[in-house]
């Protein structure tokens, strides 16, 4: 084979093998991600969690407490309108306190809305130990949001519903994530915004979200993480309210 010839194969190769050389597969996009939220050792660790800070909503700042545990436990105190909402789940049973709903007792959740309101209440990307949830991952390649480069990725969870992350390209955490919420009482498409990450005890979360639905705009402004705490059980537990008695 003479030189330009040789030249010529050189570069059909580097053509054909570079493209794939700076691609990413699914797998490490997943592991970096992990990994820049503290790892998955960390993750796993975590038995329990409590999260308060500051929500605005309707340009209104109240106070919120978020609380998990081990396995699927989860407790959410939020004010809106100068109304206590609460939403929790005590592993069997989702329930909620909803004054603006009309219901000012602790009742069972419809069927139609358990699954919004236990996935709008989480602060764990769903994209870390996503198998382990029972979460479907596909990488849908590379794409600009808002002018920024990043990983665009689909999820389909364990119970069917679906959600698209997208990712930084260089510190492979989230940007933003599209899906679905409850509001009053109606189910609509959200866009949630991811910003100011910090390490807790070695995990790495989003100190603020942004959040846009219909024509709201929500934001919650993260100020302690406490990692491991000691939350009692029974402050998850669903107690329905005692029927009222019989009119005489």
């Amino acid at each position: 084979m003479n030189r330009k010839h040789g030249f010529r194969w050189l570069f059909l190769v580097l053509a054909l093998i570079s493209p794939a050389a700076g691609a990413q597969t699914l797998d490490e996009v997943l592991a970096k991600h992990t990994a820049a939220h503290g790892g998955l050792e960390k993750w796993r660790a975590v038995n329990s969690l409590i999260v308060t800070g500051t929500e605005m909503t309707f340009s209104n700042p109240a106070p919120f407490t978020f609380e998990w545990r081990r396995p699927d436990s989860f407790l959410l105190e939020q004010t809106m309108m100068g109304n206590k909402i609460t939403y929790a789940h005590d592993g069997s049973t989702t329930w909620w306190i909803h004054p603006l709903l009309e219901i000012a007792q602790p009742a069972a959740v419809p069927e139609t809305h358990t699954s919004v309101v236990r996935r709008a209440v989480e602060f764990e990307s769903s994209l870390v130990d996503a198998t382990a949830k029972g979460n479907k991952v596909e990488l849908l390649g590379k794409e600009e949001l808002d002018g920024q480069p990043t990983f665009k990725l689909k999820v389909t969870r364990k119970d069917g519903s679906e959600e698209t992350w997208y990712l930084d390209t260089t510190t492979f955490l989230e940007v933003a994530r599209f899906d679905r919420t409850l509001d009053l009482p109606s189910i609509h498409d959200r866009w949630t915004y991811y910003s100011d990450f910090r390490a807790v005890d070695g995990l790495v979360i989003a100190h603020r979200q942004d959040q846009e639905f219909m024509i709201r705009h929500v934001s919650l402004t993260v100020e302690k993480v406490r990692v491991n705490p000691e939350i009692d059980p029974e402050r998850f537990k669903f107690k329905a309210a005692a029927p009222a008695p019989a009119k005489p």
